[in-house]
Formats: C-alpha cells, sequence, structure tokens
C-alpha cells in the first residue's frame, strides 16, 4: 500500500490533468467574460459619446 501523501499527490495530479484537458466550462467562461466587456464598451460609449458627438458638431471646415 503506497504512502498516504504520495497517494494524494498522484491522485491530485492525475485530477488536474484531466480538468486540463476539460473544456466543459470554457465557454461559460467566455460568454460571462464578453457579456461584462460588452458591458463596459457600452457604458464608456454612453458616458463619453455626448462629448464627442458636441465635438464633432463645432468642428468648422473654413472655406476659400
Amino acid at each position: 500500500m503506497p504512502a498516504l501523501p504520495n497517494s494524494i499527490t498522484t491522485r491530485a495530479a492525475a485530477l488536474l490533468r484531466r480538468l486540463a484537458n476539460d473544456d466543459r466550462g470554457y465557454t461559460s467562461e467566455a460568454v460571462i467574460w464578453i457579456a461584462i466587456l460588452s458591458t463596459l464598451a457600452v457604458s464608456v460609449g454612453a458616458l463619453i459619446g455626448p462629448d464627442i458627438i458636441d465635438a464633432a458638431r463645432n468642428i468648422h471646415i473654413g472655406r476659400k
């Protein structure tokens, strides 16, 4: 019978190897990150957008 610490480390290493090759949670993680980043982009656009539009409207090109 193997020593207890050796058995635990062997099982933990095997579990980590198995989980490293498991992509089941990646899709959910990617969707969550995309939702967070999209919300951030919309928020920044809502805060800064009116200033950018006002600045664009105030551009006057001189005629010759």
